[in-house]
């Protein structure tokens, strides 16, 4: 249950991050919205749907995967971030 509610809150910090680095763009809400929500629909759908056959071959080793590609994903974001002029 603490899993549940952590995730929930860092996901409204990550939304709430995003919300108001629209407003501060000006950016069409509109536009946003729906190349978000496509994108997250595509995303969602070929995850579950990779994951219903890699699930066979890769079994448990999946969270540790998964783990490792968005450490992976961080550190570049953050030597992205350090290195900036």
């Amino acid at each position: 249950m603490l899993g549940l509610v952590t995730t929930a809150l860092a996901t409204s910090i990550d939304a709430t991050a995003v919300g108001v680095s629209l407003g501060v763009m000006r950016v069409n809400i509109l536009a946003a919205c729906l190349v978000i929500g496509g994108i997250t629909t595509v995303v969602a759908t070929l995850g579950v749907i990779i994951g219903r056959h890699a699930s066979v071959w890769i079994g448990r080793y999946a969270e540790i995967l998964g783990g490792v590609a968005l450490i992976g994903i961080g550190c570049f974001i953050l030597y992205t971030h350090l290195s900036a002029p």
